[in-house]
């Protein structure tokens, strides 16, 4: 259904094999139901350490094309050190947010967005991925939209991604939600879009509260 949402995965070279997830209780039973284009109710919320199957049955269950697009090489399933960086939730270091829908009785993750600090608080490197049967209902804006709230109320300046140049999909969506695009240091294949992180002009989901506690550690850490 139409090309997936490609972006760098060059942000895994940043994070430590095994980094601990952060999550408290609270964070890790919040959620937010949103409603895809035709209606379909599906269920954003943060990663737990107990959704790595369920990432990798998504990313095994995308095309070859899509997984290309993706991770720029069409691998099967993520190596163990990449599944655990994706299985983090700490907003101001690097969280994944997962798309979910009960398939069959079983939970079923059928997208998922990342980010990653680099460095906390001047920007975060995100990426987004949405299995093939899902494309182009409107998931992969949800996403982001809900990445660039959190990544606010973390407090972090600005977001940014790899977009592959002929995508044109994806330059469109990134140009209506305000990123700026320009040449990427990576290729001439890729553009870097970059958006500084204001108010936005859509109502934030309620999945923006995962980001205090974080933010409220780091500044008593350093005493602001």
């Amino acid at each position: 259904m139409g090309n997936l949402f490609p972006f760098s995965l060059s942000w895994k070279d940043y994070l430590p094999f095994g980094l601990n997830n952060s999550s408290s209780s609270a964070n890790r039973e919040l959620s937010d139901i949103v409603r895809l284009r035709d209606g379909t109710a599906v269920t954003l919320r943060a990663v737990r350490l107990d959704d790595g199957e369920r990432i990798q049955d998504l990313v095994r269950g995308l095309s070859l094309d899509s997984r290309y697009q993706r991770f720029f090489h069409p691998l099967h399933e993520l190596s163990p050190d990449m599944l655990a960086r994706f299985l983090q939730d700490d907003p101001t270091g690097a969280i994944t947010l997962l798309a979910t829908v009960q398939q069959g009785g079983e939970e079923t993750a059928i997208a998922m967005a990342q980010y990653v600090c680099d460095p906390y608080p001047v920007r975060g490197e995100f990426a987004v991925v949405v299995a093939d049967a899902w494309q182009r209902g409107g998931l992969a804006t949800r996403l982001i939209q809900t990445l660039i709230c959190v990544a606010r109320a973390a407090g972090i300046a600005i977001l940014q991604g790899d977009v592959l140049a002929d995508n044109e999909a994806m330059v469109r969506l990134m140009v209506n939600m305000g990123f700026v695009l320009d040449d990427s240091e990576d290729g001439a294949y890729l553009l870097k879009a970059s958006k500084v992180l204001e108010a936005p002009d859509w109502k934030c989901s309620p999945l923006v509260v995962l980001a205090s506690e974080a933010k409220r550690k780091v500044e008593g850490r350093v005493g602001v």
